[in-house]
């Protein structure tokens, strides 16, 4: 097995904490929907759960050293930025915030590309 570099534990935990604030934000819209947000896209809840699970999944392929992990983070990034872009009051701001969250949570990701599996 191969060791884990900083840049893995890096990515591990903002995939971490990128998943666990999904799922919170998932099971609060699931419960209390915020009214224009809810308009827009009825199913934000179950897809910031969506996100939430993929990326607490993607967390526990990198921390075994998995490609497979970074491919499913990124698909879980992908929904989300889609997500966070579509419902956005202002479209310009969230597609903005999410790249910077993107360049966040993806940088350490690409960092350590050639050391995993």
């Amino acid at each position: 097995m191969t060791k884990r570099t900083v840049s893995v534990i890096v990515s591990t935990v903002f995939f971490a904490i990128f998943g666990t604030l999904a799922i919170i934000v998932g099971i609060v819209d699931i419960m209390n929907p915020p009214h224009p947000y809810a308009y827009k896209l009825p199913i934000l809840g179950h897809l910031a759960l969506l996100v939430g699970i993929l990326s607490l999944t993607a967390m526990g392929l990198l921390w075994r050293m998995k490609k497979l992990g970074g491919y499913i983070g990124t698909i879980s990034f992908a929904i989300a930025y889609v997500v966070n872009v579509y419902v956005g009051e202002n479209t310009l701001a969230h597609a903005i915030a999410g790249a910077i969250v993107g360049i966040i949570l993806l940088t350490p990701l690409a960092l350590s590309w050639k050391t995993i599996d």
